[in-house]
């Protein structure tokens, strides 16, 4: 029989030989873990939390499931959704050894990824229903209690396979708690059957004193469809890996993100899209709102390999920087080995628009909210389409809590 403790194990072992990145490596340049390095880490005591700390979204009616501090506390317990531990009772080979990541540059290039592995003590497995209806809707809430002095610990690890011609939206809020310190390290793998379409919002609000290390896998078979968007709306140390393999022909993909950065948060967003098949489609929008003496990365390639002809990618990166201090880098990138290829890519960093800013004052409106007017604008179009109102609501109005212009 398959356990968490085999993978633990052998993760460990991957985790010795490597170690963790130095600035050479072309994917942490702009990532300095020196000081995450020196932190001092303690295992989660506390297993219990008022439900005064987070929002419920209870007029919405869908499942939801609670990890605290990387236990699973309560989810919907059918065939659909196991423990991961009792999905290793009855799995294939296969899908056990998804978990021990094999591929070099995987394993070079996202130490956190293997770190996961090596200290997860359970998750929660979803398998989506092909059939239409509200069952294959969930909410995921990844709750961190943070210490007073030593950075507490926590593995979630989230695994979805949907079946074929399935519809699902997948809502991940991560909290959290009392500004206190951290050290979260998640992983999301979501399989995507033939046909099937997927719709993945992720709410970041994490304590400034935290540490979230952020692990996304996304495999797709043919006409299959992943939309994800990522609003990172309170940060401290915040980076996200997202591995998108388009493995199948008309597969489709759309990554989208805000973030919003303030004080000195530090925002990385680091993204891989493999178009392993001819006759796939990927989009990437990523806009950033920095302030502060915050600092954000932005790295995405875009991976062509020999025989994947036909292709259609975009990826765009734009960034408003408010103050003097807040800085950003921003690589999006390009690996074309096929010529058959339809690809682009672009970034822009800038200010607000002074003319813009002359125009709204000469009409009468005051600078704050001539500000805001212009912010609104720059964000909307990755806000609008969220197609639960309530969640669209609650982005809307913690982003107005987040910019104070």
């Amino acid at each position: 029989m398959y356990t968490i403790n085999d993978i633990n194990n052998d993760a460990a072992s991957i985790f010795k030989s490597i170690g963790f990145p130095d600035k050479k490596n072309e994917f942490w340049k702009y990532t300095n873990l020196k000081k995450f390095q020196s932190i001092n880490m303690t295992e989660p005591q506390k297993f219990d939390l008022s439900q005064d700390s987070f929002t419920n979204f209870d007029n919405l009616s869908i499942p939801v499931i609670t990890i605290l501090n990387g236990k699973v506390m309560s989810y919907p317990q059918n065939k659909s959704c196991l423990l991961i531990s009792e999905k290793f009772k009855n799995c294939s080979e296969i899908f056990y050894k998804s978990f021990i990541p094999n591929d070099d540059l995987i394993v070079q290039n996202n130490p956190f990824l293997i770190l996961n592995s090596a200290h997860f003590s359970d998750g929660i497995y979803m398998n989506m229903k092909s059939k239409s209806n509200a069952d294959n809707n969930v909410i995921i809430r990844i709750i961190t209690d943070g210490a007073k002095d030593n950075y507490q610990t926590s593995y979630p690890r989230i695994y979805i396979e949907t079946e074929e011609n399935s519809k699902s939206k997948i809502i991940l809020h991560h909290i959290g708690t009392n500004n206190k310190k951290y050290y979260k390290n998640m992983v999301l793998n979501v399989d995507a059957n033939k046909s099937s379409k997927v719709s993945i919002t992720n709410i970041f609000e994490e304590s400034q004193q935290s540490f979230s290390m952020n692990n996304v896998i996304l495999n797709q078979k043919s006409y299959s469809e992943i939309k994800q968007k990522s609003f990172y709306l309170k940060s401290g140390f915040i980076r996200t890996d997202i591995s998108n393999n388009l493995n199948e022909p008309e597969s489709y993909s759309s990554l989208n993100g805000l973030f919003l950065g303030n004080n000195d948060d530090f925002i990385d967003n680091n993204i891989m899209i493999n178009h392993n098949s001819e006759h796939t489609y990927s989009k990437v929008l990523y806009k950033g709102i920095m302030d502060g003496k915050s600092n954000a990365v932005f790295n995405a390639l875009v991976n062509v390999p020999f025989k994947s002809k036909q292709i259609d990618s975009d990826q765009k990166n734009h960034n408003i920087i408010l103050s003097k201090t807040a800085k950003i880098n921003s690589n999006p990138k390009l690996k074309i080995s096929c010529d058959d290829v339809k690809c682009a890519h672009g970034s822009t960093i800038g200010n607000l628009d002074e003319d813009a800013l002359f125009y709204l004052r000469s009409r009468g409106i005051n600078l704050k909210k001539s500000k805001q007017i212009l912010l609104n604008s720059f964000m909307n179009e990755l806000i609008d389409d969220l197609s639960i109102n309530e969640i669209k609501n609650y982005i809307d109005n913690r982003i107005g809590d987040a910019l104070k212009c």
